[in-house]
């Protein structure tokens, strides 16, 4: 799973300041409200509000991810902030510091699949000094978004493209290039014109058929 099929700019905070992970956790709320995510913000929010009174949801690694799975939420997606200053959040062994923080909703019909994936990809990934590192020096939403995975998804278009164009210009290159060839056959050849023109119909047929399928 990519990160970046679960989220877009407008879900990302920059050098963001809160007084209290509450203050974060309606931040990142109404982010993922504005992006037209949910259909009842209140709802959601008091999922992620009980959810944090069951349990602690910082993970270590300055990391926190708080989330919530309501019938509110329309489909599965996360908000994130990146904190300018350390932000003491409720852990397993009491309040500590973090600085990246990850609000995630899921529906209730992907509590079991979606949320254990992201999960496991967002820790996974921030396991990584590297990768955390790069995220915290990103000074833009698109950086972001590419360490998210968004510039390899670009990649692969371009390249699919690039190969759809190749492929269509050598089609035409050999199209011309018997047709050059047909119209400087001697006149002798020309008396079998009645047969070689329905074999070349026919070509002609299934490359115009070929191209057709590429497009």
């Amino acid at each position: 799973m990519k990160l970046s099929n679960l989220t877009s700019e407008s879900l990302i905070l920059l050098d963001a300041v809160f007084d209290d992970r509450f203050a974060a956790i309606n931040a990142l709320t109404d982010k993922i409200d504005q992006a037209g995510k949910l259909t009842n913000k209140q709802q959601f929010l008091d999922a992620v509000l009980l959810r944090e009174e069951e349990g602690p949801t910082a993970l270590g690694e300055y990391l926190a991810v708080p989330h919530g799975k309501s019938p509110a939420v329309i489909e599965p997606v996360f908000a994130c902030a990146f904190v300018k200053n350390e932000l003491m959040w409720q852990g397993i062994d009491g309040d500590e510091p973090v600085n990246m923080i990850f609000l995630i909703a899921i529906p209730p019909t992907e509590a079991g699949s979606t949320h254990m994936e992201v999960l496991t990809t967002l820790t996974s990934s921030l396991v990584d000094d590297d990768f955390r590192d790069e995220l915290l020096a990103a000074n833009s939403t698109q950086q972001i978004m590419k360490l998210f995975g968004a510039e390899d998804d670009s990649f692969q278009e371009e390249n699919t493209q690039q190969f759809e164009t190749d492929e269509s210009s050598q089609l035409e290159s050999e199209v011309t290039s018997d047709a050059k060839q047909q119209q400087e056959e001697p006149e002798m050849a020309k008396d079998i014109s009645q047969i070689a023109y329905p074999i070349v119909l026919g070509v002609g047929l299934l490359i115009s058929a070929f191209l057709f399928l590429l497009l």
